[in-house]
């Protein structure tokens, strides 16, 4: 079996070797040649004045399809090629239209639903206002509180809103599935967005720190940088927004009874003695030079009893893990 090899082997060696005459469409002569070896787009050839290489687009036809370069099938599979591209693009472009018209129909479903909980939350709170009326009453009280860095902050003048849990579970539902629409569309953007205002923070710092500065590159790279921390906010913020305690408590309208903390925190707020209730509250700490908003939306229920207790703290934020809250941000 190993000697029919060794026979081609001397035969290809032998075709390349054989000395030939060259003539390229331009007229140019290469006489007694020899070609040393094949390459995708031409020969290398040695003659009387060297070596050179001659491109198959500089040679006769015949010559061409001799070495194996056939115009007409690499035009072919060009075109082929340039079609596949242009239909996978087209496919890409396809899947990124469908994919967009999806988002927006989940995002205009997702605001139908909310402003259906809205209104279902409108006419539950209506109904169970009318019910509290001459519902038999007893007394919810609390203290509104965080602690931190080793101290209690007491916080005063706090509304303390009593809301219908079944009217808070519906406006809830609405609020979780859109926030969640909007989580999903806005991360993805967002993300990029923060890649690419470090990449322009990066070149930006390397064009000021460049030890030849380059005055149009720096200026470029402050536009691109500029460009990029200009888009980034209106999408950042409603990301953050939807994230957090404030989207839900925007929602929160005509509670059923409303009291405020003292200056030591405390609240008292007639409850009816039966029936599921949510009491909602929201505060701003202003700690160590730092503005914090917290957020409370806490289930409560006096089951029959005169009197309950129930404080607002670090225990039932609504950013608080794990916690008793009806929404965690």
């Amino acid at each position: 079996m190993g000697t029919p090899t060794f026979v081609i082997l001397i035969v290809c060696f032998a075709t390349l070797a054989v000395a030939d005459d060259f003539r390229t469409t331009k007229g140019k002569e290469y006489k007694n040649a020899t070609v040393s070896r094949v390459e995708p787009d031409g020969i290398v050839i040695k003659f009387k004045g060297g070596i050179v290489k001659i491109l198959f687009t500089e040679l006769p036809k015949d010559v061409q399809l001799r070495f194996g370069y056939d115009t007409d099938k690499i035009e072919a599979e060009q075109e082929k090629r340039i079609e596949e591209q242009r239909a996978a693009e087209e496919k890409r472009i396809d899947q990124e239209k469908a994919a967009e018209r999806e988002r927006a129909e989940r995002e205009k479903n997702a605001e139908a639903d909310l402003k259906r909980g809205g209104e279902k939350f409108k006419a539950a709170e209506q109904r169970a206002k009318q019910a509290y009326q001459n519902a038999p009453k007893g007394t919810l009280s609390g203290q509104v509180f965080v602690s931190g860095l080793g101290e209690s902050v007491k916080l005063g003048a706090v509304q303390v809103q009593l809301f219908a849990r079944d009217a808070i579970d519906t406006l809830v539902m609405g609020a979780k599935n859109y926030a969640d629409v909007k989580i999903q569309q806005l991360s993805g953007p967002v993300a990029e967005g923060k890649a690419a205002l470090e990449q322009a923070e990066a070149r930006l710092n390397a064009a000021r720190d460049a030890s030849v500065f380059n005055y149009r590159e720096y200026i470029a790279a402050q536009d691109a940088r500029d460009a990029v921390e200009k888009a980034l906010p209106p999408a950042e913020k409603t990301l953050n927004f939807v994230y957090s305690g404030a989207f839900y408590f925007s929602l929160l309208h005509s509670p059923i009874q409303t009291a405020e903390t003292d200056a030591d925190g405390r609240f008292a707020i007639e409850v009816p003695k039966q029936g599921s209730f949510v009491i909602a509250a929201k505060a701003e700490l202003y700690l160590l030079g730092v503005t914090g908003h917290c957020y409370w939306l806490q289930p409560v229920s006096l089951d029959g009893k005169q009197q309950f207790t129930q404080n607002l703290s670090n225990n039932n934020l609504t950013s608080t893990t794990g916690s008793s809250s009806l929404i965690h941000t």
